[in-house]
């Protein structure tokens, strides 16, 4: 305390002293026991408990905020039956569409000679005109392959040559005009 005297005053000694004692418990606060009363104790810690809560607080407000912007806005009971009224609407539409898709389908299929119920098991998209032409195509290769396919059928065949033989030549020539191959083959006969 000698040297205290000599060179400084007793203030300035004492702020030696205090700054000594400040270096030394924040290099070695382990070691440093501080004594508080209970009161003061409490009050440290309520500081502390503040401190964590009020950052933490703003944290979940702002966290609340990100959820609100990012979650789906609810709407309110007029938008609900607005859409409702639109998906509606859209619906019918689309029915009355496919209706009168059908009934083209129907159209062409009976200009073309198939029946009109060929539609219901046929898609959207089918060419008519092919799907005719493939139907004649089928029925035409059955018949030939089922048995014989007349191409110059006629009537006259149930003609006998007696028949014939009693008719008048007026009748015989118009015959003869108007079938002449069943004329030849009755003349033959004769």
């Amino acid at each position: 305390m000698e040297d205290v005297k000599n060179t400084d005053t007793g203030a300035e000694a004492k702020d030696k002293v205090d700054s000594k004692n400040k270096e030394k418990t924040n290099t070695d606060i382990s070691t440093d026991s501080v004594t508080m009363t209970k009161s003061e104790y409490d009050k440290a810690i309520q500081d502390a408990e503040n401190k964590v809560k009020s950052k933490y607080s703003k944290q979940i407000e702002e966290l609340e905020k990100k959820v609100k912007e990012l979650s789906p806005i609810e709407k309110t009971q007029a938008e609900i039956d607005l859409e409702k009224r639109l998906a509606a609407l859209e619906a019918s539409e689309k029915a009355v569409s496919e209706k009168e898709h059908k009934i083209a389908v129907q159209e062409k299929l009976s200009a073309n000679g198939l029946d009109k119920t060929l539609a219901d098991y046929l898609k959207d998209d089918v060419d008519v005109d092919k799907l005719s032409t493939l139907v004649d195509g089928i029925v035409k290769s059955r018949m030939k392959s089922n048995g014989y396919v007349p191409s110059d059928h006629s009537s006259d065949d149930k003609v006998t040559p007696e028949e014939f033989a009693k008719w008048t030549y007026s009748k015989k020539a118009d015959f003869a005009q108007k079938h002449p191959e069943s004329y030849a083959r009755l003349r033959g006969k004769r």
